[in-house]
């Protein structure tokens, strides 16, 4: 029914065309449709209803194809982030420390470090690895996030790093060194471990709820047991991208949430447990 209402729409616009004849002067007088070469007013209504239709159609596949390319984008960076941890622990026999002052003055990060209230991410211990100061601010940002105000971790750029078995030696049974990344021979499947993930925080609560930057992916439980809040973020219709500990990128579905940023994508894939998160 559409496309024959389309075909006689265009069948009577060539029909009224040729009847367009010249006035004298040189201006052109419509001549009127005549017999069947017209259409009903249903019939155009449902003709600009349609040219609409294909209009929005094309507008969502517009958004489609930026969000595809954003997630492009995010995954090339997470794999910039990794390839250039293993770098790093090439040169220093360890991996960067997600905090090397953690339970500190909150002053040093994998990213940045803080000048006053802001962290200075062209002096994280990653960025030679990242072409320098300019290069590093690129790589540590995701272009589909969009914090929703300022927070304590700036610089980060909405990526996270696995402190528990990656950026510390927090999963060690004697707690001990945790303020040093894991040395590489440590990890004894690199291929499931994740090292990097798109990561938020939400700040406050209710309404007043923010996402903000967070440096960290947090595990399902903390080391010594309990459930921290969620923070890996899966701002890709759904999936959050993850870098892991063999130089590997891949988009993970959300799996569940957790704590009062149940309203967010915010939570976890895979299992409940920290065997992505913890090296042994």
């Amino acid at each position: 029914m559409l496309w024959k209402t389309f075909g006689r729409f265009f069948h009577a616009m060539e029909d009224y065309l040729p009847h367009c004849g010249k006035r004298a002067g040189g201006r052109r007088a419509a001549t009127p449709l005549v017999g069947g070469a017209g259409f009903s007013l249903v019939e155009l209504l449902t003709v600009m209803a349609a040219v609409g239709l294909l209009a929005a159609l094309g507008a969502g596949g517009w958004s489609l194809a930026i969000g595809a390319a954003q997630s492009a984008a995010c995954r090339s960076n997470l794999r910039q982030l990794a390839t250039a941890n293993l770098a790093y622990a090439a040169d220093h026999g360890r991996f960067v420390a997600a905090a090397s002052d953690i339970g500190g003055s909150n002053a040093i990060r994998w990213h940045g470090v803080r000048q006053g209230k802001a962290f200075d991410g062209a002096q994280g211990p990653l960025a030679p690895y990242l072409g320098g100061e300019g290069g590093s601010g690129w790589v540590r940002r995701c272009p589909a996030f969009h914090p929703e105000e300022d927070g304590f971790e700036a610089s980060c750029g909405g990526y996270g790093y696995n402190a528990l078995g990656v950026g510390s030696e927090l999963c060690l049974a004697d707690g001990q060194g945790l303020a040093v990344g894991l040395r590489p021979g440590a990890l004894s499947h690199p291929s499931h471990i994740v090292m990097f993930a798109d990561a938020a925080f939400l700040q406050g609560r209710g309404a007043k709820a923010r996402l903000i930057e967070y440096s960290f992916a947090e595990p399902p439980q903390f080391a010594g047991g309990g459930t921290p809040w969620p923070s890996i973020h899966f701002r890709h219709r759904g999936k959050a991208n993850v870098a892991w500990c063999d130089g590997r990128v891949t988009s993970e579905p959300l799996a569940r949430r957790g704590g009062p940023a149940s309203p967010h994508p915010l939570g976890w894939f895979g299992p409940d447990d920290n065997r992505l998160f913890a090296p042994f």
